[in-house]
């Protein structure tokens, strides 16, 4: 097989993103989209020269000539796209979270279970950040000993509230433990190597305060035992001045420590006011090179038949992970 023929459901920003992406890979190939509304299909597929288009996931799915599908949807809507492309027998690339419920993820997991002689991954990208990548492997050497405490945080700028906040109002977006505190549960379980038994959580909406009316946050802060008797602390945001994700990890001969500041590039300034150096404006710019490799390293996993390293499972077990720190923090206003 020369090349990957990818069909992609979900045009939006995650959506378009795959789909440039995997432009770039000399052994992958769109060959189809699938959008609700017909005018964006036809409109992506004038701009791209994608030959199929479609406003249906079942229609997509029954074309022989894809091989993979992508699922950039809403999570809602994830589900249905990956039961149908797993009965269909295709590989399928599924952006996170998996499901919105663990009810979802159980029938995810037991079809890619059943189209076992295809490939099924979550896209944890933070997993192929350079960083990352090399935080784990010097984990596997013992350069720190035994991993016992992970730090993450995860900020985004306060920018983004307004629209947050129509999106929760709408049922879009999710409390902000699932939503961006999905990445350091997927990164807590991977170098810990553990899954939660107990946590703690507690925050508010300190700036956005009608938040609260929806059980959101702004700003949350948890901690949580594992079955391995390590540690995790997460700490997610909306209020911060810039995109700013950074992590620790403590082991019992050393620490790892990635992105301490959330720098845009490696120039720096001093000013009447100070040292001075850019941050990172947005999520999009600080994961660029990390939402290529992972669909780079998808495409490789199809061509030579090994199984992506992330599993529906992970998705499952890492849902049920942001399910309990959300739920910690209501027992915590409780």
């Amino acid at each position: 097989m020369d090349k990957i023929r990818f069909g992609i459901v979900g045009i939006g920003m995650m959506g378009q993103m795959h789909l440039t992406n995997l432009m770039r890979n000399p052994h992958a190939e769109v060959i189809a989209v699938c959008a609700r509304t017909e005018s964006k299909v036809k409109a992506m597929q004038e701009q791209y020269g994608i030959p199929y288009g479609y406003t249906s996931v079942q229609d997509m799915v029954g074309n022989p000539e894809i091989d993979a599908i992508v699922v950039a949807t809403g999570a809602d809507a994830h589900k249905e796209a990956c039961l149908a492309a797993c009965k269909a027998k295709k590989h399928v690339f599924c952006e996170k979270p998996l499901a919105k419920t663990l009810e979802d993820c159980a029938e995810i997991e037991a079809a890619a279970a059943e189209n076992n002689t295809k490939c099924f991954t979550i896209g944890f990208m933070r997993r192929f950040d350079p960083s990352y990548a090399e935080a784990k492997q010097r984990i596997r050497n013992g350069e720190i000993g035994t991993p016992i405490l992970f730090k993450g945080v995860s900020l985004d700028p306060a920018s983004v509230l307004p629209g947050h906040l129509e999106g929760v109002k709408k049922g879009i977006y999710v409390p902000w433990f699932i939503e961006m505190g999905s990445h350091d549960a997927d990164l807590a379980r991977w170098f810990l190597e553990g899954d939660p038994v107990e946590s703690y959580a507690t925050g508010d909406a300190y700036v956005c305060k009608e938040l609260a009316d929806y059980n959101d946050y702004d700003n949350g802060f948890s901690l949580t035992k594992f079955d391995n008797n390590t540690t995790a602390f997460i700490q997610v945001g909306r209020t911060a001045t810039c995109s700013h994700v950074e992590s620790e990890i403590v082991g019992t001969k050393g620490t790892l420590r990635v992105n301490s500041v959330p720098r845009k590039n490696y120039l720096s300034q001093f000013t009447e006011d100070g040292y001075v150096e850019a941050c990172q404006e947005s999520f999009l710019a600080r994961w660029r090179d990390a939402f290529e490799a992972e669909i780079n390293d998808f495409v490789d996993c199809v061509l030579t038949g090994r199984k992506p390293e992330t599993t529906a499972h992970d998705g499952t077990m890492c849902l049920k992970f942001c399910l309990q720190l959300h739920q910690a923090y209501l027992d915590g206003k409780k």
